[in-house]
C-alpha cells in the first residue's frame, strides 16, 4: 500500500482511502495498478555527475553505462512485479558512490481506487466511491490551471465499482509552477535529485519544453562491483507513484466530498545494488 496516512488522510489494508478537509491539507499518494516509464540510460558513477543548467548540459564523464537503449525501453511497473531489463552491460570492477538514470518524462498510469468519500468527476460528471484513469494524455503543467479544466474531465472518471481503468499518459513538463529541477531529497538508500531536460540536453525553462528526466542518486553505501559480481538490480519504489488532481467540493455544500480531474503521477524512487 501507499503512504496515505496522516491527520487528514488514511488508507486501510484493502487499499480503501479516506480523506477529510481541503486539498491543501491532504498529502495522499498511492500505488497505481500499472506505471509505465521509458528508460534510455542507467549508469554507475565514481563521482557526482554535473547536473544540467539552462546554458550547460549535464556531465556524466565519471559514469559507466549499465543500460544504454538509444530508442528507449518501455518498462511497465507495478508494486511487487519483477522483469528483466534489456541492453545491459557489465560495469568495470570498482566502487561507485553515485548512479544516474535518463528516462522519458511520459508516465503511463493505470489506476482504480476506492474511497469512503463521495468522489465527483470534475465538475458535472458522474459520482461514486471509485475513481479510475481514462485513456488520455495531458501535460502536468495543466494541473496548475484548475480554472481552465474542461468539464467533465477527459482524464479520469468517478462512479461505481464497475468502472474500467484506462491508461492516462501524464507528460511531466514541470514539477510545480515554473519548477524544472528538484534538489536532492531522501529516498531508500541515499538521496535523489531530478532535472527536466530538453532535447539539446539543457535544463527546461518553460512548460511543454522538456522531453527527458535526468535523475542522480547519491548512495548511502557505495555499490561495489567485484570479479564475482553477476547480478545488477534496480528497484523502483512505486507505492506512492500516483496521486489525485482534485479539490474539496465544499463550495457546493459538500464537505469531505471531492472533485477529481485526474489521477496523475506521484513521487517514485530508484535504488541500485550489485551481487
Amino acid at each position: 500500500q501507499g503512504y496515505c496516512d496522516g491527520p487528514n488522510e488514511s488508507e486501510d489494508s484493502d487499499g480503501v482511502i479516506t480523506l477529510q478537509g481541503t486539498e491543501g491539507g491532504i498529502d495522499c499518494a498511492f500505488a497505481p495498478d500499472e506505471y509505465t516509464i521509458t528508460i534510455f540510460k542507467m549508469a554507475l558513477c565514481t563521482s557526482a555527475p554535473t547536473r544540467p543548467t539552462a546554458v550547460d548540459t549535464y556531465d556524466v564523464s565519471s559514469c559507466v553505462d549499465i543500460i544504454n537503449s538509444p530508442d528507449g525501453q518501455a518498462v511497465n511497473l507495478a508494486a511487487g512485479e519483477e522483469m528483466v531489463l534489456a541492453d545491459v552491460a557489465r560495469p568495470a570492477d570498482g566502487s561507485y558512490s553515485y548512479g544516474y538514470i535518463l528516462m522519458g518524462n511520459n508516465f503511463g498510469i493505470k489506476a482504480k481506487k476506492q474511497f469512503t468519500n463521495i468522489m465527483h468527476t470534475y465538475q458535472d460528471g458522474t459520482s461514486g466511491n471509485y475513481c479510475w484513469t481514462k485513456d488520455a494524455t495531458e501535460y502536468a503543467s495543466e494541473s496548475d490551471n484548475g480554472g481552465a479544466w474542461p468539464d467533465p474531465s477527459p482524464l479520469a472518471e468517478c462512479g461505481g465499482s464497475g468502472g474500467t481503468a484506462g491508461v492516462f499518459n501524464e507528460i511531466l513538463d514541470q514539477f510545480g509552477i515554473d519548477e524544472y529541477a528538484v534538489d536532492p531529497f531522501p529516498v531508500n538508500g541515499g538521496t535523489l535529485s531530478a532535472d527536466l531536460i530538453k532535447e539539446d540536453g539543457l535544463l527546461a525553462t518553460t512548460p511543454q519544453s522538456a522531453d527527458t528526466l535526468f535523475g542522480v542518486q547519491a548512495f548511502t553505501t557505495p555499490v561495489v562491483v567485484t570479479p564475482s559480481s553477476s547480478v545488477f538490480t534496480v528497484s523502483f519504489g512505486v507505492n506512492q507513484a500516483s496521486s489525485l488532481w482534485f479539490y474539496e467540493d465544499s463550495g457546493r455544500g459538500n464537505p469531505n466530498q471531492y472533485q477529481v480531474f485526474a489521477i496523475g503521477s506521484g513521487p517514485f524512487s530508484t535504488f541500485m545494488s550489485v551481487d
